[in-house]
Parts: structure tokens; sequence; C-alpha cells
């Protein structure tokens, strides 16, 4: 019957067979519930997602939120009004659902009609109902390698498709009805230091992405991809080649692995055909040895005309330069018209991870307001072997969800984070490893940091208020019609402020990290406010509480019990790795050599491990929020012993990288060569070092898995 309903209203031949189908819909609609005993919106409403035209009109549609920050202008704004100051304080949460994947959740609930799909860390996509969060489907995925931090930032819909980038650079269409896959294709030019964790942005039947890894060398890239089929059609690089402009800005032969990653999303001016991006950090990451000047276009606010065939570049600001602090602009961009000196003016926000905000003119890149929102201290000072202090720290100041635009006072929102760190270096001269960080050296042990939530005044540049949070503040800002500004911090906490005056008049506890933006939508007469939570992951701080787990949670009026959900029906990954046919048929290869180990230290390193490093690496060192430590995807890095020592010692635990005595890092090792299947030399009556032995660049290790041998 609804096979049926699905070919006629594809292909209806006639406007009476049309109507005849307009006609029967409700009376099937009514059968088919009273028959399968479902009560919410069956998968007729499913097929149903927005054509171009419809996502061209997002703004206009309260009742669904179907672009990652609700319009292309990026500006997270609702002008829904049933939840208002007089009745805020009654918010609780309707509805609640885990999520077997879990982890670091980063992904802004996608709404329509009904239906509520979001993203998950491993690049699996659920689509739940959004009256009650229950499950409809899912489609889960296991990505062939994980280069950083295992993330997802959203889903992109259109013409009956899902739409997901993944982290081992596959772009993937998915049936909107049941999840099934539709097409896969390649999407990164270089998989060996490139992924994707942005959300799918849809704009006039494209796909545009950008490349994560600016901290593994790469060279940034954004591309556009057919809706219909994948196929790719056009590509812009953010390091400018030989014989283009800006090229001049790199000396010698740094632009090979100069970073400039578009990792966090992007923003469009639909009605110029005008692409905003912000390219990441040159690198190598720290250091400045080799590559000092402008490095265009890294650290930048980049407008790029897309009505043509290919991207043209049509003006650009450098927000930064010299970085060596990780500084990159994570904010995406956010488009508005505000007031300026009493003008209405088309303008641009931007903010970077040094607490820098700017509000620009959007036509042609002037600054017109420039402030820091976090403090600022030996950020010009190239990190050292020894140590320097610096503010913010890496994970400071304005992160990728930014703030937001109120039109009824004329302000900017921001979040932002206060936290400082000791930026060492390991050495002043990296080399590129490719699959692995191209940096000086370990990013600095977080601090217990705390958040800001700021007002900036459009027309004078001035902070017009502010609050202190207890932990970083990284969720962005959503901000409603009723004058109502929504926030959170990565305690887990959600909060609700005054927009114009700051006054706080809601708060709740969720019980685990936000890093997500929160999302709004209304569906049969009620508002609902949705929400990602899960693991601090590389956002973790000493000072976070103890997350509860990873879910998706839905507020709304009342004070009905809530509707609780276990993850029945999920899967935290798919059983095989998502890519073609080539690339995941082929055998894992074998570690090659031995290394000095004892059964002893490997039971140590198996409980140090299980302390210190599963919460990121997962309890079967299949990588979490952090890459696998074994399998296929750690194979393919081809890593030596050695190597994956300097990475153990340096880099980890992720929170406060060297902080272990040399003993554990030893015995971590020990039983991180057990796992990947390295034989012991010397029949492991031979402990594995505390120092570097060079005879450990002689052992490769591969993709097969071998279970730990228990202590005598």
């Amino acid at each position: 019957m609804l096979s049926f309903i699905r070919i006629a209203l594809r292909r209806p031949q006639t406007i009476l067979g049309l109507a005849l189908v307009l006609l029967m819909t409700d009376a099937l609609l009514a059968l088919f519930n009273a028959t399968t005993g479902s009560t919410g919106p069956s998968h007729l409403q499913l097929e149903r997602l927005p054509a171009t035209e419809t996502l061209l009109e997002a703004a206009q549609d309260n009742g669904n939120w179907i672009v990652p920050a609700k319009t292309y202008a990026g500006n997270r704004y609702t002008a829904l009004t049933q939840i208002d100051k007089t009745n805020v304080g009654k918010l609780s949460m309707a509805w609640k659902t885990d999520i077997a994947d879990d982890g670091q959740q980063e992904a802004a609930p996608i709404i329509w009609n009904g239906t509520l799909y979001v993203s998950t860390p491993h690049d699996g996509v659920l689509a739940l109902d959004a009256s009650n969060g229950m499950l409809r489907w899912q489609a889960p995925y296991s990505p062939q390698y994980v280069l950083l931090y295992a993330v997802n930032r959203g889903v992109g819909l259109a013409d009956d498709k899902v739409f997901i980038a993944t982290q081992d650079c596959r772009v993937i269409a998915l049936d909107a009805a049941t999840g099934k896959s539709l097409w896969n294709v390649l999407g990164c030019r270089d998989t060996s230091n490139s992924f994707y964790s942005m959300a799918a942005y849809v704009y006039k039947n494209q796909i545009i992405l950008g490349t994560g890894g600016g901290d593994n060398g790469t060279l940034g890239l954004v591309s556009a991809f057919s809706t219909k089929d994948g196929k790719r059609l056009w590509d812009w690089q953010t390091i400018p080649g030989p014989g283009t402009a800006g090229h001049e800005t790199w000396p010698g032969d740094s632009w090979r692995h100069g970073g400039g990653a578009v990792w966090s999303g992007l923003a469009i001016d639909q009605h110029t055909d005008t692409l905003f991006v912000a390219p990441g950090n040159p690198g190598p990451d720290m250091i400045l040895k080799g590559r000092e000047g402008e490095n265009l276009y890294t650290d930048s606010l980049v407008a790029l005309d897309i009505s043509g065939p290919q991207p043209r570049i049509k003006w650009y600001y450098k927000i930064l330069r010299n970085d060596s602090h990780d500084d990159d602009p994570a904010m995406i961009p956010v488009l508005f018209e505000g007031l300026v000196d009493g003008h209405r003016r088309a303008l641009v926000a931007i903010g970077d991870k040094a607490g820098n905000f700017l509000i620009l003119d959007r036509a042609n890149g002037k600054v017109l307001h420039r402030l820091a929102l976090s403090n600022q201290a030996g950020i010009d000072t190239q990190p050292s072997l020894d140590g320097t202090k610096a503010c913010p720290n890496h994970g400071g100041g304005i992160e990728w969800n930014g703030g937001a635009y109120d039109p009824d006072s004329n302000s900017f929102l921001v979040p932002s984070t206060q936290e400082c760190a000791v930026w060492k270096i390991a050495t002043d001269d990296p080399q590129y490893i490719p699959g692995q960080p191209y940096t000086g050296g370990p990013l600095p042990k977080r601090q217990n940091g705390t958040g800001l939530l700021t007002s900036v005044d459009v027309d004078t540049g001035k902070m017009r208020w502010r609050h202190a949070l207890p932990y970083p503040a990284e969720g962005g800002v959503l901000v409603t019609a009723t004058g109502l500004a929504f926030t959170s911090d990565v305690g887990g906490n959600v909060y609700a402020y005054d927009a114009a005056s700051g006054r706080q008049y809601w708060k709740d506890f969720t019980g685990s990290a936000v890093v997500a933006p929160i999302s709004a939508y209304r569906l049969d007469g009620k508002e609902y406010l949705t929400v990602v939570v899960g693991e601090a992951g590389n956002q973790q701080t000493p000072n976070l509480p103890v997350s509860q787990g990873s879910r998706v949670i839905a507020y709304g009026l009342g004070s009905a019990p809530t509707v609780a959900n276990a993850a029945t029906g999920q899967v935290a990954l798919a059983s095989a790795p998502n890519g073609t046919r080539s690339e995941s048929d082929a055998p894992p290869s074998k570690s090659t050599g031995s290394a000095p180990y004892t059964r002893q230290q490997v039971a140590q390193g198996q409980q140090v491990y299980a302390k210190e490093c599963s919460v990121c690496h997962g309890a079967n060192l299949q990588g979490l929020s952090a890459p696998a430590l074994t399998g296929q995807s750690f194979g393919r890095s081809h890593l030596n012993a050695a190597q994956l020592r300097r990475i153990v010692t340096q880099s980890m635990p992720l929170a406060a990288p060297g902080s272990l005595p040399a003993a554990d890092y030893a015995a971590v090792m020990a039983f991180l060569l057990s796992y990947d299947c390295v034989p012991p030399a010397g029949g492991t009556l031979q402990p594995f070092p505390t120092t570097d032995l060079p005879s450990l660049q002689q052992v490769n290790l591969g993709g097969v898995s071998c279970a730990p041998k228990p202590s005598p």
C-alpha cells in the first residue's frame, strides 16, 4: 500500500492520478497506523524531504530545522514564540534517547516533518521520531580509519536523501525512508592526511564540504559533489600552489603540507552565491621555522564566488599572522544584517581559538569591529623546548559553534573559554609522516577551563554584558524571537538568558558533556529544543563532571514524565568498514619484527591503558573519540614501534600528555605491541625500556590484532 503511494508521489502521470493519491492518503495512513500500531508520522512523510527551493526558504520554515545552523547564513535564530520569558522556567525534558555510538557528540540535529536526523561520532546516522525519540532506523558506519578525533557534525537533506561525509573521506547518500546506502564516493584528494568531520551542506543540488587534517599536514580542500550521484563538481584548495596568487606567501616548499583545513562548517549568502569559509592553522602546527610569513589562506576568512563552474576569490581577510598556538578561526561564519553607526549593513562575524571576535562588511571584508573575548597572553611568543605559558589553550577562545545575532537588541552573543597552558615543543624541525600529526609536539595539557557568555553591541563593537560559566563554553547560542538566548557549557549545563539584558531565566543539567549546538522545531503544535550530549573527548578538562553517556535530548513545556528510550535496535559500529570493495576487502598487513617486553608489563600496561587511555581509544583499542590503536585502520598508518612510542609518550593521555611515569609508558607500549601481534624478543624476559631503543625502528606495525596474553 505504501509502495503504491511512493510510486504515485514520485511519478504522477496525470492530475487526476495525483488527486486520487491525495484523496486516498489520509485513509491509507489511518489504516496503516491501525494495523501496525504506529502513532507517529509514517514512512510516507520520511520521503517528503526538502527540495532545493525549500532549503533556500529555510528561514521561513519555523516548524523544521533543515540546515545545520537553521539557514545558510549560519545564524541560529528561530521565530518560534511558544517558549518565552514568562514560561521558560517550566522547560523540562520531553524525551531522551540513548546513542550506542558513544563518544564526542557534535552533530546539529536536523528535523523535517516529524523526523529528527542526527549523525554520531563514527559517521552513523539515526532517524528518530521527533515527538518521542523512538528509533525509526539506523545506518551504522565503521570508518576505515580515524586520523585524529572521531566526530561528525551533522547530515544534509534533499530530494529523499540523507547525506553524510565521513572520517575516511567518503561522501554518502542514504535513502531517507530506510537508511539504505544509495551511493558512496571518495571525497578527499589525499586520504593519508585528510578526513571529513563537518556537516554535509546541501546547496542548489550540490553537497559542499571542507576537509579536516590541518594538524596532519594536509592541503585544505573545499569541494562540491552532485546530490544526484556524488560526481565531483569543483575543488578549491586553501593553500595556493605554484603559479597561483598567494603562493609567494609560503617560503620554499613549505606549502606542500601547509594545512589550512576547513573542518568546522561554512556559510553561504544565497542572494549573491557567495561562500564564506575560514581555513584553519598552517602546518606544521606550533612551529614557525621554515614557514614565516602570511601563509595564505590559513587563519583567514575567505569569500568565494560560487556562481560559476569554479570558485573565485572575491576577498579575504587575514585574521592571524604567524600562528604558532593552534589558533585557527574555528567559528563557523555568521551572516546577518545589523546596525552599525545607525545604518543597516550586510555583515559577517567570525571568531578564532585565540579568542578574537570580528565583525566585517560582507561585501568587501573591511573590519568594522575586532575585540578579544578571552584572556590573551603569550600567543605572540613561539612555543619552546623549555615551554612557554600562553592563553588561551588549544581548546580555549571561541570554538566552532561560535555565537548568534539577536536582531531585536542588535547584539551578537558569543560563548568562549578561559584556559591557559604551557606550550612545549619536542622539536623545531618536525618531519612529515603520512597519517600522523605534523606538529612540533603534542598539544598542551588541558587545565581547569571556565566559560564566558558575552554580548557584543553590533553598533559600537563594545561589550554590552557578560556572564561567567563554570566550564568551557563551546555549544554556541540559539536566539529566539521571544528574546531568549539558549546556550550550554561542556560540563553538561544548558541555560536560557535574556538576550538583551543577560538575565538568567533557566538552567538544566543534562548529565553529559555538551559540545553540540541546539536546534529548535515545532511538531503537533508543541515547540521543542533539542541537543545531542556525550563525552567531552578532546575537549576534556580536569574539572569536568564524569559523563553519563551519549543521548539525544528534547526539551518542551509541560510537566509530563520524560520519555526515556534505550539504545535498543542500535549498534555502535557497522560490522565491516564502509568503503569501496577494493578498499575494504584487502587483507590487513601483519606486524614484522620483535620488541622486548615482559608478560608482567603487558598486564600492568593493560591496567594503565584502561584507566588513562580507554576513554578515548576504546576498551578494545578500537578508537572512540581518538584513533584506533589496533586493526586495519591502525595498520594503514604504517608506523614503526619507535614512532608509536613517541606518540604514546608525548601525546597520551590526551588531557595530560607526557604526564605518566616512564614505567607506565613502557608498560602501555608492551600492552599495545602484544595486542598488535608483535612477538616479544628474548622470550618475554627482557622488559620494554623506559628510554628510546634504536631497534624499535625495525618493528613495523600492521593491522592484525591479537588478544594480550595474561600474566602468569
